[in-house]
């Protein structure tokens, strides 16, 4: 045990003794993060401002008096311009295929008289409109014109005509109807943060288990004092273990501090996303935060095992990152596995290493882990954890592969 803390001790000492280190470990991913999502808001409300503030520039194709004159009492403003040709026609279309205009309306010929003499058993007049759904511009004149105002414009002819409107309304859905949303709050807080966190989190646990232990093992190698500590009066497995012990907790702090970076920083920059501001609202109980400790814990515990395994077979940091980098893309499609993932899955998911890990984390925040899901993955992680820390001490104990 004592040889353990030593080595573990040392480790640490090593690592938070280097002030490099611990800004390029723990710092500056954050910052870089902070400085990404700061971006990222501030372009976001800058387009989203940019949309709401743009003017429309909507071609008209034989507009009634009446239509105008809905326009001008709505308070609507509109670049109009006026199709009186057939080219006219042609530039306008090519002007919002070009995203130089926004809309194109056309009405029928003689449509105010059509509305007036229309008798039961005649066509219904068809206002067509014409937008390029590739130009946000275009889309936003889509929605606002052609769902809102066109709307609101049938409902003032059709009180022309018959009055009062509701006579003739069959039915409303959800009028006035505040109650029809029926979910679970809690579960609800906690999807969007577990569709991104727990990729987020098994990436850069990985990530930081990469950086360091490749240069726990590995590098010792590589600059010679490897051989030195082999004949120290220490057990080479309570060497593996300080080292594997020492490269967990570095690991697991810099996942920790990139979390919470991220939850910081990422309802600032959903503030420009309708609705999702709500959805970040993430509430865990106790347990769930105990939970979720534990297993942070396990995966940090597996993956520096997985690491410190492979760097016992590399020479140098430069080859222990060649051979860990396959390993490392396999984390990366596990956690976009659980972006995409749908429903709750097969029962036989959490028995698959390093997935069941991810879709737990994300079943935490959502509300939706069981007991026995939780436990089966956290006992399985370890259980790996362990088997892999038994073979990093085979290897410690094999001369030939020491001295590679």
């Amino acid at each position: 045990m004592n040889g353990i803390k030593q080595i573990f001790g040392k480790e640490m000492a090593r690592i938070l003794k280097d002030k490099k280190m611990v800004f390029s470990v723990f710092l500056l991913p954050v910052l870089i993060m902070v400085v990404l999502l700061t971006i990222i808001n501030n372009l976001a409300g800058q387009m989203q401002s940019d949309i709401e503030e743009h003017k429309a520039i909507v071609w008209m194709q034989n507009e009634p008096d009446s239509f105008e004159t809905f326009l001008a009492s709505a308070g609507a403003e509109y670049d109009i311009r006026t199709i009186a040709s057939d080219s006219d026609r042609g530039e306008a279309e090519d002007a919002i295929l070009n995203g130089d205009a926004d809309l194109l309306i056309e009405f029928p010929v003689d449509f105010d008289a059509m509305i007036a003499g229309f008798q039961e058993g005649d066509a219904v007049p068809q206002i067509k409109t014409y937008y390029n759904p590739s130009e946000e511009y275009s889309s936003q004149a889509y929605q606002e014109i052609s769902v809102g105002v066109l709307e609101s414009y049938r409902q003032t002819l059709l009180a022309g005509r018959v009055g009062n409107p509701d006579a003739i309304t069959v039915f409303t859905v959800n009028s006035d109807n505040d109650d029809m949303v029926i979910q679970d709050d809690e579960k609800a807080s906690g999807q969007a943060l577990g569709m991104m966190l727990p990729y987020f989190i098994t990436i850069l646990l990985f990530a930081g288990a990469m950086g360091i232990g490749t240069d726990m093992i590995a590098g010792e190698k590589e600059r010679g004092t490897m051989a030195s500590l082999l004949v120290a009066p220490v057990k080479r497995s309570s060497i593996v273990l300080g080292k594997v012990f020492a490269l967990m907790v570095v690991s697991g702090i810099s996942s920790l501090v990139y979390v919470a970076g991220m939850v910081i920083c990422t309802p600032f920059m959903m503030d420009s996303m309708t609705g999702m501001d709500e959805a970040l609202n993430l509430n865990l109980g106790p347990d769930q935060i105990l939970m979720l400790g534990l297993l942070l814990v396990a995966i940090a515990f597996l993956y520096s095992a997985v690491v410190a395994l492979i760097s016992v077979f590399a020479k140098t940091t430069k080859e222990a990152s060649s051979y860990i980098m396959p390993v490392y893309m396999v984390v990366l499609v596990v956690g976009l596995l659980t972006m995409f993932r749908m429903g709750d899955g097969g029962p036989w998911d959490y028995y698959i290493p390093f997935y069941n890990s991810a879709i737990a984390l994300q079943a935490i925040l959502s509300h939706e882990l069981t007991m026995s899901q939780y436990l089966i993955t956290l006992v399985e992680t370890l259980a790996l954890g362990g088997i892999l820390t038994v073979l990093i001490a085979r290897a410690f104990n094999n001369e030939k592969v020491m001295a590679l």
